[in-house]
């Protein structure tokens, strides 16, 4: 990627400064609702094959999320912590 990393040091220093960098990001609510909007998807579709009702819910939830995350960003409820 460009680096010209010569010894373990130099490349600790710049995996901590990545890690900084991308802090906002994975420690966001947004990075961890689409995660469990995923789950959600998975273990859904895994309770509807067993004939599980308590798929309905969890799929409603993982496929809701995506028409309300584009309302909570319209109303700048959330917000990309990294732009």
């Amino acid at each position: 990627m460009g680096h010209d990393i010569k010894n373990l040091k130099e490349a600790i220093a710049l995996l901590q400064r990545a890690w900084r960098e991308a802090s906002g990001f994975f420690l966001s609510i947004e990075l961890w609702l689409m995660v469990l909007a995923a789950a959600g998807t998975v273990g859904g579709a895994w309770l509807a094959v067993l004939g599980d009702a308590w798929s309905l819910p969890v799929l409603v939830f993982a496929f809701g999320y995506i028409p309300a995350r584009m309302v909570l960003h319209l109303k700048r409820i959330l917000a990309w912590p990294f732009i």
